[in-house]
This record gives C-alpha cells, structure tokens and sequence, in this order.
C-alpha cells in the first residue's frame, strides 16, 4: 500500500467491506488517509476485526450492518452516514451475492436475491450517495468477467453483472453534471471465501494463476486500480470497466 495520504480529508463508503476484495479496498483506501463506512450483513466477527485494521491506519471508521436488498436498509445506511461525516466522496459498490445454479435450475427468489443486491442495490447507492457528494465525488462498481464470458453456474451472477456494468455507463453521463465520475472494475479470478460456495473452485483457481505473470490476481492488485479511478489523474476515465485479470482473457 501506498504511505501518501491524498486522500485525506475524504469519505468512502465500501460496501460489503468486511471480507475479501471490500476489504482490501477499504484497507487501500484508509492507508490513503480516507475514512471509512462499510456495510456487512451476517459476519460480526470479521466486521469487527476489518473495523479495527481500518482505524490502526489512523482513520475513522464506521460499520454498519445493512442487508442492500432492503431499500429501506440502504436509506438507514445514508442517514447514518450523513448523521456521522455529513458527506460522501467515494462509493464503490463490491457487495454482492449469488446462488450458483444453471437458468434451467435457478428458482425466481433466486433471480430477485441476486439481482436486489449486484445491480438495483448499486443503483440505489449510487443516487443516495450522489446526495451526499457536494462537492462532486466518485463511484466504482465492482464486476466481473461472467458479464462478458459464459461460466458454469454463473447465470444469475453473470446476468446481474452484465446490468451492472450497463448501469456504468448510463450512471456515468446522468451523474457527470454534479461532478461524480462513475466507472466499474472488472477482476480476475481472486482466491477470497467467495469462490467457495462455487462447484468448479479448483478450476477457477487453475484458471485464474494462468496470467502473463504466472500468478493469480490479488485483492490488492484489484484495490489500486479502483483507488487510482478516484484521484485526479483519473479524471478523464469516464463510464469505462476496466479489466484486472493479469491478461487472462487475452487467451482462448
């Protein structure tokens, strides 16, 4: 992680920022100087321990727990924020959730669950943040490559995903006039517990170390790219998803 502090000053909501890839986020974001909110739904104990990484960096941190497919839960988690900070900067949208079934096998409450919480919930934060960022600010939106390419046990994901990252683009050119820049990071494969609940996880895992570096993604490598579309530099990146797998697409 970097040791500057730009983004001092700020305030970043990550959701899902308990474990995994929101983690690693919200760790790359707090050693930058930002503070921190992060919703969780179930997990108390890692909600725990990420809050206490995140304010060793010197930063404050707020946790919330927020089930993101209950509108109602989201405009608690806003007015939490804007009781607490009274503004926001960056959202990026990581939480997101899934049942590994084939369309032939997946059930309607399965199709709801995963599409409430990987694109209406990212909609939803986005316009709730968009009121709190005064000053213009910043959205990420975290997919994935089943958007693009047909997995095994993907559909509702990768479906979801896709909607995901047309939001991106609409997002972008609606929220351009109040001075947010809205773009989506899509990673490769990253050994987290998510993975776990999926039936091919050995061949994701083989598949994800076959980069040109000859090693998997890291939830770290994943985390810079979405803290660099946040600065300034960054400006002129608008609507765009931008690819983190180590090049493992580029191959057949």
């Amino acid at each position: 992680m970097l040791s500057d502090r730009q983004f001092k000053g700020r305030v970043a909501l990550v959701t899902g920022g308990s474990r995994g890839i929101g983690r690693a986020i919200a760790l790359e974001f707090a050693s930058r100087g930002a503070d921190i909110i992060f919703n969780y739904l179930r997990d108390h104990d890692s909600a725990r321990e990420a809050q206490g990484q995140i304010e060793a960096e010197g930063v404050r941190c707020l946790r919330v727990r927020a089930h993101l497919g209950d509108d109602a839960k989201i405009k608690e988690l806003f007015s939490k924020i804007e009781d607490e900070f009274g503004r926001l900067d960056i959202l990026i949208n990581n939480a997101a959730s899934g049942v590994q079934r084939t369309a032939t096998e997946l059930e309607e409450k399965h199709w709801d669950w995963t599409m409430n919480i990987n694109a209406r919930a990212p909609w939803r934060c986005a316009i709730e943040a968009s009121q709190l960022m005064t000053d213009g600010g910043h959205v990420v939106n975290l997919t994935s490559q089943g958007s693009q390419r047909v997995l095994p046990f993907y559909f509702s994901v990768g479906t979801s995903k896709a909607a995901l990252e047309a939001m991106t683009r609409y997002l972008a050119v609606e929220l351009a006039p109040m001075g947010i820049s809205v773009n989506a990071v899509s990673g490769g494969y990253v050994e987290t517990g998510a993975l776990d609940s999926f039936p091919t996880r050995e061949e994701m895992l083989t598949s994800g170390k076959q980069t040109l570096l000859d090693r998997m993604v890291s939830s770290e490598d994943i985390a810079r790219v979405v803290a660099f579309l946040c600065t300034d530099e960054a400006e002129m990146i608008r609507g765009q998803i931008i690819v983190v797998d180590g090049g493992v697409s580029l191959r057949a």
